[in-house]
């Protein structure tokens, strides 16, 4: 069990570091304007997966954290700001991650179940 848990905090630590520094330089401004929210989150949930070490729901939950609580912050700090428009476009930056967020799950699901059925047979 401590193997396990030193793999993932390494994973947790250097993902939610590459997260936050990727959107503290602000990456995240540059890829909205080209759909970037709506892959590079997925792909991050593919590999933030394939490198954590237990169970599937613990995989899931190392995979899914950082990106989560940069949604729930950024969604939070949104929803208070003042002008409408400003806002309205905050909004939707940190929902796109959501649901970028929502369909790496799925696919990492769909994938690891499918692979799990194909070994049984």
């Amino acid at each position: 069990m401590g193997e396990i848990f030193k793999q993932n905090s390494i994973n947790l630590a250097i993902s939610t570091m590459t997260i936050l520094f990727g959107y503290y330089f602000d990456l995240g401004g540059a890829s909205f304007w080209f759909g970037g929210l709506l892959v590079i989150p997925a792909i991050a949930i593919w590999f933030q997966f394939k490198f954590a070490l237990g169970s599937f729901l613990l995989r899931l939950g190392i995979a899914v954290l950082p990106w989560l609580a940069l949604c729930i912050i950024g969604l939070l700090w949104a929803s208070k700001t003042e002008h409408d428009g400003q806002r309205a476009m905050n909004m939707f930056f940190f929902e796109m991650l959501l649901y970028s967020v929502v369909a790496g799950v799925v696919v990492v699901t769909a994938r690891f179940f499918f692979q799990k059925t194909k070994a049984r047979s």
